[in-house]
């Protein structure tokens, strides 16, 4: 960030971000098709969904929780963020995915019928409709955000479709590892041998920051990291946003969860083909941003032979251990809405590079100029991208941010984008930033 003297405003631009991508998405199905505009599945709380809840291990309805929120709103925000990257999305209750119900027997779709998965795994509408079929509609990834119970996790697709996971639960393999036994869910992933995992959510203990082990990764070039080499994945609170939350008893909006893998001696062994990204800034035994190639080694599979992984030895296609848990159960479950800018990035990249897109360097906007054009007037001048559009913040405190212009279309790849504005009525000290959408 870069300070202007304008009287009588003091200017401070912060820079948006360009990620230009090269190639789209190719997903080859099982028949041989290449899907390159196939959907996104985003799993969320079968607790949610007012059939599937019968067949999950909650007893209660998401609804008939009287705290809130009723649903999960940080799924809702992974699936708008993916949305304003150009990508369709499918929110799907875990249990929609499974053949099990919890606890054993058929898990039923709405119509009492045996549950079938591979409707959403192959470009089928779904029971109501199963005429409807596209099979350029096949998904291209699946999101597991650990909204869910970890007992209702949907089991790793056989599909060859890549995976980005969040739910600590399932990142490890089943052994009798210092987690002890085989998931209720049998959806282990066995990026890790050994599953002592597990969640963080102090952001005072914990921390907001992510340690870098491997910059030059394609997800993390050009990404910004500071002294430390790291990056700050949660933001800090609103200063509203805990506001009219009931004091004791309601949920609190601002919530983080770290998904973690402890890899400390005895506890986690990272698969042979795992690719280590990040850890927790304040425990460094503690991995929470990892990725594994198709076809690197995982961990041991044998443990459980209801996984349908059960004795793979390379990971049928590229999968993600991502950093955010979006938690439960008894929880507001918002801990995507409380990412930075550079955690939604990442996460946007990370979900690009799954699905084996061509990821070019993370890119700044290119500040070209801020000039004093008159007594009260300023001019912003900044490198365009066709990939974006651009819109202009500004604050007094950096606590809240309003929009001054929203919605600047850009002239064309690499070419200056400007805007005039007139301070007269400004406040004496005002920051402003300038973001690339989406």
């Amino acid at each position: 960030m870069r300070n202007w003297l304008v009287r009588p405003v003091t200017l401070a631009l912060a820079v948006g971000a360009i990620s230009q991508v090269e190639t789209k998405a190719a997903y080859t199905n099982l028949n041989g098709t290449i899907i390159t505009n196939g959907t996104i599945i985003v799993t969320t709380r079968a607790a949610g969904d007012g059939h599937f809840f019968l067949q999950s291990s909650s007893t209660l309805d998401d609804m008939d929780d009287n705290r809130g929120s009723g649903y999960s709103p940080g799924d809702s925000a992974m699936c708008e963020l993916l949305q304003d990257n150009g990508y369709s999305t499918k929110l799907l209750p875990d249990k929609a995915l499974n053949m099990v119900a919890f606890g054993g027997g058929t898990c039923l779709d709405v119509f009492g019928s045996p549950n079938n998965p591979s409707l959403y795994y192959d470009g089928h509408s779904g029971p109501a409709n199963p005429a409807a079929f596209n099979e350029l509609l096949t998904p291209m990834l699946v999101v597991i955000s650990g909204s869910g119970s970890s007992a209702d996790v949907a089991p790793p697709n056989t599909n060859g479709i890549p995976v980005v996971c969040g739910e600590n639960a399932i990142i490890g393999a089943t052994d009798s590892g210092p987690s002890g036994a085989t998931p209720a869910s049998h959806a282990s992933l066995c990026l890790y041998s050994h599953r002592s995992v597990g969640n963080r959510t102090s952001p005072t203990t914990d921390g907001l920051y992510m340690r870098v082990l491997n910059p030059n990764h394609p997800i993390m070039q050009g990404i910004p990291l500071d002294a430390q080499s790291r990056v700050k994945i949660w933001r800090d609170p609103y200063p509203d946003e805990n506001a009219h939350v009931l004091t004791p008893g309601g949920l609190p909006n601002y919530q983080i969860s770290w998904c973690c893998a402890n890899i400390a001696s005895g506890q986690s062994i990272p698969a042979p083909g795992l690719n280590i990204i990040g850890v927790l800034d304040t425990a460094t035994n503690q991995v929470v941003f990892a990725v594994i190639e198709r076809g690197g080694g995982l961990g041991d599979t044998t443990q459980d032979p209801l996984n349908p992984w059960s004795n793979y030895t390379s990971a049928p296609s590229r999968i993600v251990h991502m950093f955010v848990n979006e938690q439960g159960g008894s929880n507001t479950r918002r801990c995507f809405n409380a990412l930075t800018v550079w955690g939604r990035i990442l996460f946007v990249r990370a979900c690009k590079w799954a699905m084996e897109e061509d990821l070019a360097p993370f890119q700044g906007l290119g500040i070209v100029d801020v000039s004093l054009v008159g007594p009260s007037t300023i001019r912003l001048g900044w490198t365009g991208s066709i990939h974006n559009n651009y819109r202009i913040d500004g604050t007094t405190d950096f606590a809240s941010w309003s929009p001054i212009v929203d919605s600047i279309t850009n002239n064309g790849d690499g070419v200056r984008v400007t805007r005039t504005l007139n301070i007269a009525s400004a406040p004496q000290a005002v920051f402003m930033r300038v973001a690339a959408l989406p």
